[in-house]
C-alpha cells in the first residue's frame, strides 16, 4: 500500500473519530442528555459507537425540541454512519480514490449538520440565560 493511501486512511479515520466526538458532545448537550460511549483518546470502538448512534437517532424523538433540530441531528448521525460504512468498505475491499472522496464528502456533510445543531442549541441556551 502506498504512503498516500495510508495517510488518506489515517486522515479519514481521524475525521470519523472527530465527528463521533462531536456527536457525543451534541448528544450530551440536548435538553435530555443522551450519553454515548466516550472515545478512548483518538480511537473509537465502532462495535459500541455504531449501535449507540443508531439508538441516539431514535431517542432524539423524545427530546423537547422542534422537528427541524431533531431532523438535523438525525441527518448528522446518518452521515456519520454512512461514513463508517464506506470506510469499512475501503479497508476491506481495498483503497479506491472514489471511496476516499465519498467518505470525505460525507464527513463534510456530517460536520455541517453538527455545526447547525450546535449553533441552534447554543442560541437556545443563550436565550434561556439572558
Amino acid at each position: 500500500m502506498s504512503d498516500f493511501e495510508d495517510e488518506t486512511k489515517r486522515h479519514l479515520s481521524s475525521g470519523i473519530a472527530q465527528a463521533y466526538h462531536d456527536i457525543t458532545v451534541v448528544s450530551a448537550g440536548l435538553p435530555i442528555a443522551i450519553v454515548l460511549p466516550a472515545p478512548v483518546g483518538n480511537e473509537i470502538v465502532l462495535t459500541d459507537a455504531i449501535p449507540a448512534v443508531r439508538r441516539a437517532m431514535i431517542l432524539i424523538e423524545e427530546q423537547p425540541l422542534p422537528e427541524d433540530p431533531k431532523d438535523v441531528f438525525v441527518a448528522a448521525c446518518a452521515y456519520w454512519l454512512a461514513a463508517t460504512d464506506v470506510f469499512t468498505m475501503l479497508v476491506i475491499n481495498g483503497f479506491h480514490t472514489a471511496r476516499a472522496l465519498s467518505i470525505a464528502t460525507i464527513l463534510e456533510d456530517a460536520d455541517a449538520k453538527l455545526k447547525e445543531i450546535s449553533t441552534w442549541l447554543a442560541d437556545r441556551w443563550l436565550e434561556g440565560n439572558e
